[in-house]
């Protein structure tokens, strides 16, 4: 390891693979929480698809049961009318005729009632085919979110396999001193947060917090340095600048 920046670059490529790795494995694993999310969405849909079908339909019955009643005073008033004509005494035809004012009162409140209710019901139907185009677009969704992940899905396992090897290639270069802090890493907090450059000549990368002059020191003269505050394994850039001041 004669050149300075050997240790640094290899830290740096290692980074790298990590966080492309992190990616892809992440990828695999929100794809079918994605997928299960859309198939949650399509049963709430279809649910108040059915919720508006048959609060539509009651509507519906409603409005022919109050059509029915508006046509049975129809017919009571016929027949009353017709006693009416038929009336064989003064009292039976006064008593008749009141029996027609208030079937024709009647009639009024259900003609009011019935429209009411088919004016309901013609609005509520509005509702459906909107419920309808909600639990299409849903099901569209997840079909093409379905066919993306299964035409990416073996691309993205091939690029796994593929960044594993070259990870695995970059980690047995590492020094022991190095390599044991990184292991030690990788195991508790996962690989892609093992590591962290410094940014902006003196913060790290991982946590924002700034580096001491002297680690910054420490790591030019290649020791495994960590961070005080995340404990991620630092590395430079490769135009860093040393500023003693």
């Amino acid at each position: 390891m004669s050149n300075s920046n050997t240790i640094r670059d290899i830290l740096e490529q290692i980074h790298f693979l990590q966080i492309q790795l992190n990616d892809l494995n992440e990828s695999l694993r929100r794809a079918p929480l994605v997928l299960k999310a859309q198939e949650v969405n399509i049963q709430k849909q279809l649910a108040n698809l059915n919720l508006i079908n048959e609060t539509y339909q009651k509507l519906g019955a409603d409005a022919k049961r109050k059509e029915l009643e508006v046509v049975a005073n129809d017919q009571a008033l016929d027949k009353r009318r017709t006693q009416l004509q038929e009336a064989k005494s003064n009292k039976e035809f006064q008593a008749l005729q009141l029996q027609i004012k208030a079937d024709e009162a009647a009639r009024s409140v259900l003609m009011d009632e019935a429209l009411e209710v088919i004016e309901k019901a013609d609005q509520y139907a509005l509702n459906v085919p909107v419920a309808e185009t909600e639990l299409k677009k849903a099901r569209e969704l997840h079909e093409t979110t379905k066919k993306k992940f299964l035409e990416e899905k073996p691309e993205i396992e091939a690029k796994i396999i593929l960044f594993k090897q070259l990870l695995e290639a970059e980690e047995v270069k590492l020094p022991r001193d190095f390599s044991e802090i990184y292991n030690r890493l990788v195991r508790s907090v996962g690989g892609n947060e093992a590591l962290a450059i410094v940014e902006n000549q003196k913060y790290c990368g991982g946590c924002n917090h700034q580096i001491p002059i002297n680690s910054l020191a420490q790591i030019l003269q290649k020791k495994p340095i960590t961070c005080s505050s995340c404990a991620r394994l630092l590395y430079l850039p490769q135009d860093f600048v040393f500023d003693k001041g």
